[in-house]
């Protein structure tokens, strides 16, 4: 009796976390699309009323900094992908 309580009780649990974190990465899916989207919207605006001037930051020899890649939506389906460490980085003694 009691093993069946427990059992009930963890798969509610887990069941509710489960949508808990679905319901979390939706939120924060949404702040990514509205924080690019306002990017968007400051830097179309910025090159519309600053035409002749650029920023240090946005340009260089190279042309326009690149993003970090591990943010890249092109890639990695919108969805940010850790950097790779390399397999032999470990420190020594």
């Amino acid at each position: 009796m009691f093993t069946g309580f427990l059992v009930g009780f963890i798969t509610v649990l887990c069941i509710g976390n489960y949508f808990r974190a679905k319901r979390a990465q939706e939120r924060q899916r949404q702040r990514r699309l509205n924080k690019q989207a306002a990017a968007q919207q400051a830097q179309s605006g910025a090159q519309a009323t600053s035409s002749s001037f650029a920023s240090p930051r946005s340009s260089g020899p190279g042309g326009p900094v690149s993003p970090d890649p591990a943010y890249s939506t092109m890639e990695t389906g919108g969805t940010y992908e850790a950097p790779q460490m390399p397999i032999n980085s470990a420190v020594r003694a």
